[in-house]
């Protein structure tokens, strides 16, 4: 007679009857109890495991409602037959690796960002808020208001593009603060920058299109052109292309520059994108972190809006972990765009939207800006002067006029990625300037400085000092 021996084991939290059930599936499949064998009845599997019937019942009952064995009243159960089927797992041999990624999971899984060696550094990367000056305890109450407020349909499947409240609210917030022009219908929400411009990509080009680029120019937009199977190039050799489908552009604070685009420039970049029947992709997160003055209207309400996609976040005005973002679309794709948003996944979560809607209603997110762009102002401006005073004319310093970031002009003959390395591995999160180039590239870092304090600041020059050093640039006293 055979008999297939079953182990169990008590120390793991497996229940013992996920055990008894998994060992026999698992021995079924492979063929190593033969179909027409029968089981050990319930009392005598029970007794030789010291567990009770009920364990070994319910093991059997899961093996027979997937059809591997037939259990009868007062019979012992029986392995059924399966059938032979060419390459499955359960008849030939178990593969040693998965299949391969597509292309297309190639291009999505390819990181076009900089990574350093040793791990990235925690204090002072670019982009990155203030962990310290997050409003809590505002957002604690805006989070339990939304709670409360939020009805069954909101939490169904029937607003997947945005709350009506949300979209209200952005709709008059960005036409009062930003001279955007849209119908509340038009804003839709997602949970990153990145994930709009992902959907964005794919749902206006074609694979093998070109989309253009600032150079230096946001690698979260590179790396979203690329997956979409597109051609990148810079968008200073606009006049060379016939045609492009993209152009991505951080007008109001330009990333990783700090420049702003001048009123000049916006309209003959909507005249260059109409010529070449592309779509500009506009980028707006820094303009609420302008130092100086009002910065100038959005792209999207200059002119032709048929065009222009604006896109904004609370990524950098709260924090990245908050996981909202929005998009103002063209009024006659937000069917299509809702359609694709959704076979896409890209949700974002209803009561951050709430909340959201309630921070900006009630003041406090107004009041919040107030306050932390006095703090990174003060916080870049120290910085910058820190290491005038320390590098002088050997590391060229743009003096920022918002944003949360700013970059540091390294000597030609520096190694600028080797330094950043460096700089991160002495914890300070720092990218290399030349990485963000698709062409000759500009030596530098890109610096955050909206935690950067007295201390960190002070830390900040020494490291880079050494590391300049280390990579062979000295530096001159």
């Amino acid at each position: 007679m055979f008999e297939y021996v079953v182990m169990i084991n008590r120390e793991v939290s497996t229940p013992l009857s996920s055990q008894i059930y998994q060992q026999y599936r698992d021995a079924i499949l492979k063929r190593r109890v033969p179909e027409g064998e029968r089981l050990p009845s319930s009392r005598q599997l029970a007794t030789s495991l010291s567990v009770s019937r009920n364990t070994v019942n319910t093991a059997y009952d899961l093996l027979r409602s997937e059809g591997l064995v037939d259990v009868r009243s007062g019979a012992r159960p029986e392995v059924v037959a399966l059938p032979e089927v060419e390459g499955a797992v359960v008849a030939g041999p178990v593969r040693e690796t998965t299949p391969p990624l597509s292309s297309r999971g190639k291009r999505f899984s390819c990181n076009h960002r900089y990574t350093s060696p040793s791990g990235r550094g925690v204090s002072m990367q670019p982009g990155e808020p203030s962990r310290e000056l997050f409003p809590k305890e505002q957002w604690a109450r805006s989070l339990r208001r939304a709670a409360r407020l939020l009805n069954g349909n909101a939490l169904g499947y029937e607003h997947t593009s945005g709350l009506p409240e949300l979209q209200r609210v952005l709709a008059q917030y960005l036409a009062q603060e930003r001279g955007v022009i849209c119908s509340p219908e038009q804003v839709l929400a997602f949970p990153t920058t990145q994930s709009a411009l992902s959907l964005m990509s794919q749902c206006f080009s074609e694979e093998g299109d070109v989309a253009l680029l600032e150079e230096p120019g946001y690698l979260g937009a590179r790396s979203a052109f690329y997956a979409a199977g597109l051609k990148v190039q810079a968008l200073t050799e606009i006049d060379q292309v016939s045609r492009a489908s993209l152009i991505y552009v951080t007008p109001s604070h330009q990333y990783p520059t700090g420049r702003r685009m001048e009123m000049s420039e916006r309209l003959m970049l909507l005249k260059q994108a109409h010529d070449k029947g592309a779509v500009i992709l506009e980028d707006d997160y820094d303009s609420e972190f302008l130092f100086e003055g009002r910065p100038i209207a959005a792209l999207q309400g200059l002119g032709d809006r048929h065009s222009v996609i604006y896109i904004g976040t609370s990524a950098k005005s709260l924090m990245p972990g908050i996981r909202l973002a929005y998009a103002v679309v063209p009024k006659e794709h937000v069917v299509g765009l809702e359609l694709a948003q959704r076979a896409s996944g890209a949700l974002a979560n209803v009561h951050v939207q709430m909340a959201f809607a309630d921070f900006i209603e009630s003041g406090h997110f107004r009041a919040h800006l107030n306050k932390i762009r006095s703090a990174y102002h003060e916080n870049g401006v120290a910085l910058c002067q820190l290491v005038g005073e320390r590098f002088g004319n050997q590391v060229g310093v743009s003096m920022p006029t918002g944003g949360l970031q700013t970059c540091l002009y390294l000597p030609e003959t520096c190694d600028d990625v080797a330094v950043a390395d460096l700089m991160n591995q002495k914890g300070f999160g720092v990218n290399p300037l030349s990485v963000f180039y698709l062409g000759a590239p500009q030596k530098g870092l890109v610096v955050g400085f909206a935690e950067a304090n007295e201390k960190l600041r002070s830390g900040f020059v020494q490291a880079l000092e050494q590391a300049m050093e280390l990579s062979g640039d000295r530096v001159q006293a």
